[in-house]
């Protein structure tokens, strides 16, 4: 079973890599707002489960689930000072496969910057669209906190977690594809998708794909495992900050 088809992995390319203009980010790269010595930082677990081909969800609903806690800055302006991703489709880094040997363009090379980008997202699709029910009702108090971020404030804090990611060292730091990544999230074109008010693009995870997941999770499947020869869903990145 797919999640929407191409529909839905076209909306999820919110990086925006798709339009063909990774080779100009590479030259022209915008500057993040955040402090670099004040990134924020990042506790709990990722859980991310194969559910079909190229779709992913993110599942929170764990025992010391990922949480980003958010640098001083934004703090202070949003009035809340972490930000614990919900139930969602997500899919990585949408980065063309031309550029993805070129250090750190990896689809999944800052995994849980993606994750915390791609939630902001999907919680704000459906707010903006009036759809808030059907984000799950654990996520209410998080989407809450979505529906008081404007755009810059979703690029910044995508920028935050790789930053995070840099000082804590996850990853190793780069020159270029930070930068790139930022300019990309931070474009015209990322908030026309931002601010898009068409109702399908609320696309919370299906109660099928849901259920699949709990049931995995009730048996005790909680081991990364190799999707071949695997029916979805399946486990497959697990990580501790």
């Amino acid at each position: 079973m797919t999640v929407g088809g191409a529909g839905f992995r076209e909306l999820l390319r919110i990086r925006l890599w798709a339009f063909a203009v990774a080779p100009l980010l590479l030259l022209s790269c915008a500057t993040p707002r955040v402090d670099p010595k004040d990134t924020g930082s990042l506790t709990g677990v990722v859980m991310l489960f194969w559910v079909g081909e190229d779709d992913f969800v993110y599942y929170p609903f764990v025992e010391n689930a990922l949480v980003y806690h958010l640098p001083k800055s934004l703090k202070a302006k949003l009035g809340y000072g972490l930000i614990r991703p919900g139930l969602h489709y997500n899919n990585g880094g949408s980065i063309p496969r031309a550029v993805r040997g070129v250090d750190g363009f990896s689809p999944w090379g800052y995994g849980p910057a993606y994750v915390v980008h791609d939630w902001l997202f999907a919680a704000r699709h459906c707010l903006f669209t009036g759809q808030s029910d059907k984000l799950d009702e654990k996520d209410g108090e998080e989407a809450g906190k979505v529906e008081k971020m404007d755009f810059p404030d979703s690029a910044d804090i995508l920028a935050g977690v790789i930053g995070a990611l840099v000082a804590e060292e996850r990853v190793p730091p780069r020159a270029v594809a930070p930068g790139a990544i930022y300019t990309a999230v931070d474009s015209f074109i990322a908030r026309r998708i931002w601010n898009d008010d068409n109702p399908k693009t609320c696309m919370p995870v299906s109660d099928e794909h849901r259920k699949e997941i709990e049931a995995a999770i009730r048996n005790r499947r909680l081991t990364v495992s190799s999707i071949e020869g695997r029916k979805p869903p399946v486990l497959v990145f697990q990580q501790a900050f």
